[in-house]
């Protein structure tokens, strides 16, 4: 009876630590998948972000060293407008430009669920873009000072405002790529209709004789450079847009299948 016991006891000993021993090695496969994920999910993140960083200098800087370019075709420019079209005036670029950003934060106000975890979220990244847009323009029109192009009906400039670089243009400019960025991976119509309205507030600014095309140009860059930048701060603020959770979750399930 006494020998029946002492095996039963042995028993439960040994499998009390086989069981300790599989839980210790799961545990620790576990951690170590948990760290590789981590791992993984920061690197993709900070490529994401450099990526983000190399797109937006990459299309901001050109377009704005070509607007730079072409200031001495300002004026030919402008001859070619006012002979094509005499008197030429909408007011309709002075409403369109609000269109591509009052669109992605109507929906973002509205629920409608983009990259951005969050309303906050989304609203950060307008107001950032905004802010830096709104003084990076302004710092460049008087640092510049810039004068406007003349009517030729009165012989005067449109307006007593520095003309380099063009506000209208980079406000449309930078809401069309915050509306990209925020719904453009579920909406094609989204960068579209965004980029198409930023164009046509651009060219409505020169046919109106407001601005030179290198203004123009110019404000394009620092609305797309700004909206970028925007979106890459509030990435390394909350770190969770839900590019990265997708991401994150495809390799959890990578690594936890390796091991």
């Amino acid at each position: 009876m006494r020998y029946a016991i002492f095996v039963l006891f042995c028993m439960v000993v040994v499998r009390t630590v086989a069981q300790t021993d599989s839980l210790a090695i799961y545990t620790d496969s576990s951690a170590i998948a948990k760290s590789e994920s981590s791992a993984l999910a920061q690197i993709s993140r900070r490529d994401f972000n450099l990526n983000r960083t190399h797109h937006a200098f990459s299309v901001a800087v050109p377009v704005g060293i070509l607007g730079l370019s072409l200031i001495h075709t300002d004026q030919y420019v402008r001859q070619s407008v006012n002979t094509l079209l005499p008197g030429f005036r909408v007011r309709i670029d002075d409403y369109i430009q609000y269109l591509p950003l009052a669109t992605q934060l109507g929906m973002g106000l509205a629920g409608v669920k983009g990259t951005s975890v969050n309303r906050w979220q989304v609203l950060a990244t307008d107001v950032l873009a905004s802010a830096m847009m709104a003084g990076i323009v302004n710092g460049m029109k008087y640092g510049f000072d810039r004068r406007r192009p003349i009517d030729p009906e009165t012989g005067l400039p449109a307006n007593n405002r520095p003309s380099f670089p063009s506000g209208h243009t980079a406000t449309a400019f930078m809401g069309a790529t915050l509306l990209a960025h925020e719904y453009g991976h579920r909406y094609i119509w989204a960068p579209i209709a965004g980029y198409t309205f930023a164009t046509a507030t651009g060219v409505f600014r020169v046919l109106n004789n407001r601005h030179y095309i290198s203004d123009v140009l110019v404000g394009a860059a620092v609305g797309i450079l700004t909206a970028e930048l925007a979106y890459w701060a509030t990435d390394a603020i909350w770190g969770d847009r839900k590019i990265f959770k997708s991401r994150h979750i495809r390799m959890h399930a990578d690594v936890l299948r390796y091991y």
